[in-house]
Order: structure tokens, then sequence, then C-alpha cells
């Protein structure tokens, strides 16, 4: 049987497996000190229905020592609905280590298995290592080597880059954990209002059909789009769009209230293109078409972040991707173009209203761009977009 070579799924994975092929102590503390380390549980105990069960070891048939286990990130059993991911790090595992006999278990049955001493000396060095590690970079463009990388999947999990990259996760990653099972249950309930199965299949499916942030948005545009085709200079001038707007409504006899939201809408729109422009997002006289790429990235968060709650499966996960990759392609011609459509949808999104916090969000976000366009080994420069 010809036996395919391995691919570690991240640099992490990498190093430990070579640390350990080389019997290197200090190299697997190394990697360990900079890596997400998750334990497996049991769901009903981490949503506290039942009383958490004892810990107990399991004798690592290679080393025979009595080891408690624990993965890092690229290294993670496969999604079960009934065990959830709970993420450590090494110091933390190192003040809570339940006894000084156990072994620490890294990656059991895996190419980057590592089997650690776990006595109070061992663990200082723990301490040691971790506190000198250098701390992790934010805005990086973290990528699964053993995930998808190209295909329409693919396509659809790099349409929620931006967001991968600003919450630190690796972008093509559909499994068992988004950052944490508790951290993404409680972000989906604060930040989406989502806590059971229902809700989240029922705002996916307003985001995929752009009835998020976008709503106001897309009427706006819509407008700014028939005025540009009836007219022989083309884009409409703001003041002259602030009035076109202002007169359908009126007509509709739309409340006075939402004249004046949709007045205040076309001006962000017309201020924040602007703003894209001297960022080099848009070319000058080139406009947005559509802020649907936000309501279609988040789509794309929603879909991680309700697997790893366990809110769906990963059948349903992988449709809500695979939708909001479609729809991206219907209503944009490139990345370049989607990019600049999700920093609009950002800067009208519901919460951007506070100035200096929409500043730094908006900054944040263009240099997220320009990662995602520049990064030669990025998604966005090795998937097409048709």
């Amino acid at each position: 049987m010809l036996l395919m070579p391995w691919t570690p799924p991240t640099d992490i994975e990498a190093q430990l497996q070579a640390a350990t092929a080389r019997g290197d102590w200090d190299g697997q503390l190394g990697a360990l000190a900079v890596a997400e380390l998750y334990v497996d549980a049991d769901r009903a105990e981490a949503d506290g229905l039942v009383p958490p069960a004892p810990l107990v070891p399991y004798r690592d048939p290679a080393s025979k020592k009595r080891c408690l286990p624990v993965f890092t990130r690229g290294a993670l059993p496969p999604w079960r609905p009934d065990r959830v991911f709970q993420r450590t790090a090494l110091d933390e595992l190192a003040l809570e280590w339940p006894h000084d006999k156990w072994h620490l278990a890294v990656n059991p049955g895996q190419p980057s298995a590592a089997v650690v001493p776990a006595t109070p000396l061992d663990r200082e060095a723990w301490l040691e290592v971790y506190a000198e590690a250098p701390p992790r970079a934010p805005g990086l463009l973290l990528s699964l080597y053993t995930g998808p990388l190209h295909g329409p999947l693919a396509h659809g999990l790099a349409c929620g880059a931006p967001f991968a990259v600003r919450d630190g996760v690796p972008w093509n990653e559909l499994g068992g954990v988004y950052r944490d099972y508790d951290e993404d249950r409680a972000v989906l309930h604060g930040a989406w209002g989502v806590v059971d199965p229902a809700g989240w299949w029922h705002l996916t499916q307003r985001l995929l059909a752009g009835d998020g942030a976008g709503r106001e948005a897309g009427f706006a545009l819509r407008a700014r789009e028939g005025l540009a085709r009836h007219s022989a200079d083309g884009a409409p001038a703001t003041a002259q769009w602030r009035e076109a707007v202002a007169h359908v409504l009126t007509h509709r006899a739309a409340p006075a209230a939402e004249v004046r939201a949709l007045d205040a809408t076309v001006t962000r729109i017309a201020d924040t293109e602007e703003q894209l422009v001297r960022d080099a997002v848009l070319p000058p006289g080139q406009r947005v078409s559509s802020v649907a790429a936000h309501d279609l990235a988040g789509a794309v968060t929603l879909a991680r972040l309700g697997l790893s709650a366990r809110l769906c499966s990963p059948a349903d996960a992988e449709r809500v991707v695979l939708a909001a990759g479609e729809a991206a392609r219907r209503t944009y011609g490139s990345w370049p173009a989607f990019s600049a459509g999700l920093l609009l949808g950002g800067a009208l999104a519901p919460g951007a209203g506070d100035p200096r916090a929409a500043v730094s969000a908006h900054d944040t976000a263009v240099t997220v761009h320009r990662l995602l366009l520049g990064d030669p080994a990025g998604p966005w420069l090795n998937i097409p977009w048709s």
C-alpha cells in the first residue's frame, strides 16, 4: 500500500513533530508555549447540565505513561455533537495540573504526538518558557494546510476571511471550533442574539438574503443605479441622489423618520466611498454596487460559530458557506469589488456610529483588505473569483 506523506495542518504541528523526532524537549515546549491548546469535553458537562466527571488519565500505548490529552488547533478530533473543545494554554495547564505523576499527551495517536512530563519542576519550566514566548501577533492571515484551499467551499470560506483575520482564526477551517466552545456560544448570544438552532437558521437565511445591515443601503444604491442608467453623465452627484431618494419615499408616503434615515444613509455612503478612494480601495470614479458582502461574510462566520456551538451540523454549515460564495459571485465581479462592498457595509452596520470606534474599525478593515489582496499565499490571490 502506498502511504501518502503527512501534511502538517499548521506550523505548530510541524514543529512538534520535528522536535519529538529529534528528542528535543525544549523544542516541544517552545511549540506548545505559542500554540492554542484545546481540551476535549463532554457537551452536557460544558453546558452545566450534569456535574463534571472526575478526570481520568489514559494509558498512552506508545509511552506507557498515564496521560491527560490536549490538542493543538490543527490536530483537533473530528466534530461530534456530544463533544466540544475548550481552549487552554500551557501556563493554565501548569497552574491547574491535577496530578504530579501524570503526563501531558499532546495530539495522541497523530504524527505530531508528544508526551511531556508534568512534575512540579517540569511545570515550573512550562511557566518559564510560556513567559518568554513572544505574544501572538494580531491581524495575521492564518491557514490550515489541510483545509479547503480550492473549489467552491474554499471560495465561500474565503468570503469570510476578513472576519477570520480579525478574530485570529484560520480562514479555511470548518470544524469543531471557531475560537472556543464557551466563547463562541457567548458571542452568538451577545453579538448575534442567537441561542438555539432555530435562531441560527433564521439569521443565516436573513444574511444570505442581504437582509442584515445592508437593507437601507441596498435601496439607496439601487436608486443611484437607476439614476445612472438614465443619465448620460453616469453616476449622479450626491445632492441629486439624495433628492431622488427623498422623492421616491415621499411618493410612497413613507414616514418622515424613514426619509431622514435614508437621507443620512446616502450621505454616509457618499462619505465612505470618498474615504475608500483616499485609502486606494476604490479607484477614482468607481462606486460600490452592493453592501451584501458584509452580510455574506457574516453568514460564513455565523456558520462557523454555529458549528462550534453545536447549533447546526457540518452539512448545514457547509450549505451556508457554499450559498454565501454563490451569492457573492452573483453580486460582485472580483475580490476587490467584494472587499469594497464589505468595507462599506461595515461602515453602515448597526453600532458603527461612534466616530472614534468607527475610524478604528475602518482602519483595521482596510489593513485586512490590503493583507488579503497582497499576500501571494492568501486565498484572494489563489482562488479564482468565478
